[in-house]
């Protein structure tokens, strides 16, 4: 038996997305069906039906309401799914047979944008591995489409593998995009088991050489890939192109957000490789991947979501670089003694939304009117954060100053032209100040005189009917009505005409009422095309000043983390360190910052640490379980990094020369945080 037209529409549909759910709208849902609606029935704990498919048995059947389909698509990409979004792309009312649809979006766990679906304080990156097994040398780009930032590199090392892995796991990727090269000469399961990061594995083909710098030269308007930093011939070219194609095919749309590439070298910053990263707990704890019980929980006093995402890109790269350390500790200096200055910046501070994400969401075209005010709100706080800044003096915070653009033009565009409180859905009107469009206050006018006819009606009918309990009202279905209950029957109208029966009421409608909600209806269907294009107009203008939003958000996320390292230092009692490039360590009366915390005021006890390259370049610890040689060490570790990341630390002096590479290997498992050793941790488990 011959599918269904419709069944058929879906299944062309779905031979292009073998390896995606697919959720296909029909009304007000989005349909799955055959495995991948058994999937889905699963994984989502939906009920499994079934729909008439044209041949003898039932095509197996589930589905979601478009309007709280985030939160279904939030589950599966966190289950590891790709889903595939298929929209209808034409007015059903219009349409001649079937509704075209199609594909307008594939949402995977690293091309997530919804507001919804990400982690606020965290960066969500989409990772592109090349590999090239001739030479042994690797290249690696990533990218959080939420706000634009896109950074490459490639190496040659005596390991790049275990250098790969390490890139990895700093940058915390939530997917990864391999060559089929690639998957059959490494352990991919070992990289998903050890980042935890859906791993992406495609064809050689797509990364050639020639689709590549195509796709960089498109995306960044340039006739050779040297304007932005990279060489045709290198290993980047062909990472980056393969990221930016695979961007372009799951979004399906422009990618203004992303405006420049950032390239680095893995040698910039210290080095912490995968076990370093996991034992110092510096973003979450070991034994329970809390915030709390980590470095971050101690020093993550910032006030916007930006300076979040900063601070833990801070201490996941500490600095190499001895002036670019004292630029931070000299800004943190001058913000920790200038305490009213520092004060002042942090209530400004509380006032800016994620403006960062939110230039992501104008860039393509996702952001609505309450995105719009957040953006106003947040940039009406900037001349009031430039003008503290102009009272400092330390280069970096002079440097910050220089960067912010109070961006007085889009400021003023949505004080003007967008409504304080708008509502979620742009295409519903009530988006546009009055005053704004004189076209638009005129077709708002012509309405007025219908809209206080219907809403004098109910008093005027109640009047002349005497039935006291009519009711005007409307919906979407049905339009706008007269409502009648039944003990009032005897007393309808012959002019009432009956529009709907409720179990126990009648709906009516009149010839009069009927003409006017048509005026008014169609008004407001004009009025809210013109609304939403209005409001879209405004969106791509302000579209035209990403670069600065992303420049802007890109200080102010500076500078939260600086006033939060300042607050922290103060209120703990750290110190400036002295940093140089000698070989040399030289820490009085060192504290460990997380520890101190958890067991209280008093009771950690200070302790000195020595070296150098000559006479006292090995410590040998001993001592009984409990005694303290894993807190010391990690103490050690944990005061070079944080003092290299730009923050104060906890001790009464300290002179420490640029350490290039920490590895920190302590025990198979313990919980110091909760007092717990390497040794108590595997008896425990052990019993």
């Amino acid at each position: 038996m011959k599918l269904s037209p419709m069944m058929e529409q879906y299944i062309s549909i779905k031979k292009d997305y073998e390896d995606c759910i697919l959720f296909f709208r029909l009304g007000d849902f989005y349909e799955m069906f055959f495995d991948d609606a058994k999937l889905g029935s699963k994984e989502l704990e939906l009920t499994l039906t079934g729909k008439n498919c044209g041949q003898e048995e039932r095509a197996p059947m589930c589905g979601v309401p478009f309007h709280s389909a985030e939160s279904y698509i939030a589950k599966l990409v966190d289950k590891g799914y790709k889903v595939a979004i298929c929209e209808q792309i034409e007015d059903p009312a219009s349409a001649k047979g079937i509704v075209k649809r199609e594909v307008i979006q594939v949402v995977t766990p690293g091309t997530v944008t919804a507001q919804s679906m990400l982690a606020e304080k965290e960066n969500n990156y989409l990772a592109c591995v090349y590999t090239d097994m001739q030479t042994g040398g690797m290249a690696i780009s990533y990218c959080d489409i939420s706000t634009g930032e896109l950074k490459v590199t490639e190496y040659t090392d005596s390991d790049p593998y275990e250098t790969l892995l390490n890139e990895l796991v700093k940058i915390n990727a939530k997917e990864i995009i391999t060559s089929q090269d690639f998957a059959a000469n490494y352990p991919v399961d070992e990289i998903h088991q050890i980042t935890e990061a859906y791993i992406n594995t495609a064809s050689n083909e797509f990364f050639s050489r020639k689709s590549s710098l195509e796709a960089i030269k498109a995306q960044f308007d340039c006739i050779s890939v040297a304007a932005i930093g990279l060489e045709e011939d290198g290993l980047s070219v062909l990472s980056l192109g393969a990221l930016l194609s695979y961007l372009l095919e799951t979004q399906k749309h422009s990618l203004n957000q992303i405006t420049k590439v950032q390239t680095y070298e893995t040698g910039r910053h210290m080095a912490l490789d995968k076990a370093t990263l996991r034992n110092l707990e510096l973003t979450e704890t070991l034994y329970d991947k809390r915030i709390s019980g980590s470095l971050l929980g101690v020093l993550d006093k910032t006030h916007t979501a930006m300076g979040s995402r900063k601070m833990k890109r801070w201490l996941r790269e500490p600095l190499n670089d001895s002036s670019e350390i004292n630029r931070r500790l000299d800004g943190v200096e001058e913000l920790y003694g200038q305490l009213l200055i520092r004060n002042n910046l942090k209530e400004a501070l509380k006032g800016i939304y994620d403006f960062e994400r939110l230039a992501g969401r104008i860039a393509c075209g996702s952001a609505n009117g309450k995105d719009m005010i957040a953006l106003k709100n947040s940039l009406s706080v900037l001349p009031e954060i430039k003008e503290l800044l102009s009272y400092t003096d330390s280069d970096i915070l002079k440097e910050i100053n220089q960067e912010i653009d109070p961006l007085n033009e889009v400021c003023n565009i949505i004080e003007k032209a967008i409504c304080e409180d708008p509502p979620f859905n742009i295409k519903e009107g009530g988006l546009i100040k009055w005053g704004y469009s004189e076209e638009l206050d005129a077709l708002k006018d012509s309405i007025k005189d219908g809209k206080s006819w219907i809403s004098g009606l109910e008093s005027a009918e109640r009047e002349r009917t005497g039935i006291r309990n009519l009711k005007v009202g409307y919906n979407r279905v049905f339009g706008y009505y007269l409502e009648i209950t039944k003990s009032f029957y005897d007393q309808i109208p012959e002019n009432y005409i009956r529009k709907q029966t409720l179990a126990n009421a009648e709906r009516f409608i009149t010839p009069e009422l009927k003409d006017m909600e048509n005026l008014v209806l169609n008004a407001e269907a004009k009025i809210n095309q013109m609304e939403y294009d209005i409001f879209s107009s405004i969106r791509e203008y302000i579209g035209g000043f990403i670069r600065k939003l992303q420049s802007t958000s890109e200080a102010i996320a500076k500078l939260d983390v600086l006033c939060a390292f300042a607050h922290v230092s103060e209120r703990e009692g750290y110190i400036k360190p002295v940093i140089d490039d000698s070989m040399e360590i030289e820490i009085l009366k060192g504290r460990h910052p997380v520890i101190e915390q958890s067991i209280g005021d008093g009771l950690f006890i200070s302790n000195d640490t020595y070296l150098n390259d000559k006479d006292y370049s090995l410590l040998l610890i001993t001592g009984p379980n409990m005694a303290g040689k894993s807190t010391y060490m990690r103490q050690t570790a944990l005061l070079v990094l944080m003092a290299q990341a730009g923050c104060f630390i906890p001790c009464e002096k300290a002179k420490i020369g640029v350490v290039d590479r920490i590895f920190t290997r302590i025990g198979a498992s313990d919980n110091l945080a909760q007092g717990q050793s390497t040794f108590y941790v595997e008896m425990s488990e052990l019993s």
